[in-house]
């Protein structure tokens, strides 16, 4: 997605924007009905999976194509018998993903991967280790940033395993797969394209 219907003072106002993908008004609210969430226009009454959302608070910026990136750190959680913690999204992109979210201004990728795992799980990261930096174009988020650079993780579960997962509001059915079990599943884009990427990585941990 591109900015260019974006008022030039909003990019740079350093408050946080939210424009319809059908009016491209800011007057974006959010609601959760059920188990997911979606946005309403105050304007034109639309709703939408998605909206274009500029906050200060997250690491964004364009490309020399007018592209616009998100950062995003994510943790892909191993148990004692080889296989990784998925679950469902209740945001766009749904499909089942692992514990991620964007990366907040000025933080470390390592901190933001520890904060999302604990937020969406009650997971504590045990052995955080880094597996690598991956451009993942085409990778939609409910923020509307159709790009992603993903740094990504992995850790150990646990001796308690499934029974210390607790999902936050963003996930439901947890379940744990591996890598190959994963792949025969609606994944979400990125983390399809992920497990692809890092399979050996996945393969040899």
């Amino acid at each position: 997605m591109r900015l260019d219907f974006v008022p030039p003072r909003d990019l740079t106002d350093g408050a946080v924007h939210q424009y319809c993908l059908r009016c491209r008004e800011d007057a974006v609210e959010w609601r959760t009905e059920g188990d997911r969430r979606h946005c309403v226009c105050g304007a034109c009454g639309a709703v939408r999976d998605r909206a274009l959302v500029l906050d200060p608070a997250v690491t964004w910026w364009t490309d020399e194509d007018g592209e616009y990136w998100h950062e995003t750190a994510g943790v892909f959680v191993r148990d004692a018998h080889g296989r990784f913690l998925f679950f469902d999204r209740t945001a766009f992109p749904f499909g089942l993903t692992v514990p991620a979210g964007h990366v907040e201004r000025d933080e470390a990728p390592h901190l933001a991967a520890a904060r999302e795992l604990e937020e969406e799980t009650q997971l504590a990261p045990r052995g955080l280790t880094f597996v690598g930096r991956t451009p993942v174009p085409g990778d939609g988020c409910r923020r509307g940033a159709d790009a992603h650079v993903w740094h990504v993780y992995r850790c150990e579960a646990g001796d308690g395993g499934e029974r210390e997962v607790r999902l936050g509001p963003e996930g439901v059915t947890a379940v744990w797969l591996t890598p190959e079990e994963a792949l025969q599943r609606p994944l979400t884009h990125a983390v399809q394209a992920l497990l692809r990427t890092h399979s050996q990585e996945f393969a040899n941990y």
